[in-house]
Parts: C-alpha cells; sequence; structure tokens
C-alpha cells in the first residue's frame, strides 16, 4: 500500500490501517518537546501510529513511556511500531480513552504530550475513523487539560500542538488547572503566510513566557534552516 510504510533515521512507522497517518505536527511536536533532565516517565495522550512517543525514546536515555490511544486500528499499529523499535523495552500502548485510563491510574508523568484533535464539533460524530481521531467530541480540551491536571507530577511538564487561533482559549484552560504556560513556538507554513499552528508547554511553575517562532518551508518542498535542524535527527 502507498505510503504505509514511513522510515525515520533510528525506526519506521507502519500506518496503513491508522485513520491520522504521520505528518509535519506530531514531528515538530515529537522534535520541539522539552524534555527534563529528571524525566523519567512520558505519557502521550492520544498516541495515532506512535509517532510522538517513539521520537521521545530516541530523545531519552531510559525514560519509561506510556501511550494511550482510543481507536483500535491505531492501537493496533502503535503497538507494532513499539515492538519494532530499539526502545521496545520502554515503550507501552493502552488501549483506551484517557478519560478511562484517569480512572485507573495511580501514576504521574514526568512529561505529557499530545497532538489533539483540533476539530470543534460537540453534536455531530461521524462513524469515520478519521473523523475520530480530528473531532474533539472525543476528546476535548476540557477533557485533556483536566486529565493533565490529574496526571502530571508536582515538577511536570505538558506540551501540545494546536490551531494558533486557539491559543487565548489553552491559555485560560491552563489557568483553570493549574498549568501555565512557560514557552511557545507559533509556526506558519511560508515567510509570507500566517500563523497556522502553536506549540504550547505548560508548567505548574509560573515562569516568565518564551516565544519563538519557526517558518517551515523557504519554497515547496524546501524546509527552512531552522525547520531543518529542528527535525534532523529523524528525518532520513
Amino acid at each position: 500500500m502507498k505510503n504505509s510504510n514511513f522510515r525515520f533515521k533510528q525506526f519506521s512507522i507502519e500506518q496503513s490501517n491508522s485513520a491520522m497517518k504521520i505528518g509535519t505536527d506530531g514531528v515538530l511536536l515529537g522534535a520541539w518537546s522539552p524534555i527534563a533532565q529528571n524525566t523519567n516517565s512520558v505519557l502521550d495522550i492520544g498516541a495515532g501510529t506512535g509517532l510522538i512517543a517513539l521520537m521521545l525514546a530516541q530523545r531519552t536515555v531510559d525514560s519509561k513511556i506510556t501511550a494511550v490511544e482510543i481507536e483500535a486500528a491505531a492501537a493496533k499499529e502503535a503497538t507494532f511500531n513499539f515492538n519494532n523499535s530499539p526502545w521496545s523495552n520502554r515503550l507501552n500502548l493502552v488501549h483506551t480513552s484517557i478519560i478511562d485510563f484517569c480512572l485507573n491510574c495511580n501514576e504521574t508523568y514526568d512529561l505529557i504530550v499530545s497532538n489533539p484533535p483540533f476539530f470543534k464539533n460537540p453534536y455531530k460524530v461521524s462513524k469515520d475513523s478519521r473523523s475520530t481521531a480530528r473531532d474533539n467530541f472525543h476528546l476535548s480540551y476540557e477533557n485533556l487539560f483536566s486529565s493533565v491536571n490529574q496526571l502530571i507530577s508536582s515538577e511536570g511538564d505538558f506540551a501540545l500542538i494546536a490551531p494558533f487561533e486557539y491559543r487565548s482559549a489553552l491559555i485560560l484552560l491552563g489557568d483553570q488547572n493549574d498549568l501555565y504556560l512557560n514557552q511557545e513556538l507559533l509556526v506558519k507554513g511560508s515567510f509570507t503566510s500566517p500563523y497556522k499552528r502553536i506549540l504550547m508547554h505548560f508548567s505548574r511553575n509560573k515562569t516568565p513566557l518564551k516565544t519563538g517562532s519557526l517558518v517551515l518551508e523557504e519554497s515547496r518542498n524546501n524546509r527552512t534552516k531552522d525547520h531543518q535542524k529542528l527535525v534532523e535527527d529523524f528525518y532520513l
């Protein structure tokens, strides 16, 4: 099947049956997420094919990484991708919703990451698996932040990627859950295009906000130097 297997420098992703394929958003989050020296445990909420969890496994030495995925096909492929990676002993896939995961979890995590769904549609749910992966009826930002509030360690970090226009609402949600924006990266496709995405890093501690920006392409399919530097450890 075309594009069913995507190879990175140190691992590969089988994605033939998953609703959400490899995309720039996931790669950016996996490469950018801040990792503190004392990060022993990591949680990936909405793991999809396992891309971000695998990138974080590559970036850490011995951190234990748990990935939660509700969609059955994606959970199966993520498990396959984990088992066929160099870090299979540190990666664990849990096939469930984050809400049910919270009900049964007594642990906290030093780093939580999420590439959550973008579409706001509280009334209508498609049976299509791609819509399930992208429609935040299945994982509202409110549920995401309340789950992180429960699961994050006292000195832990939370990183996510979202549409740029959600910035103010997500900062407010963070404040309501005692999670404060410390760092952000504003992302746009070209030098002349508007900002499209935002990478956000929250923690329990209030610190002066650090804001950066990233342009993805100088021209079509030609990454900028900053983009290339961010992802160079991963792309072939």
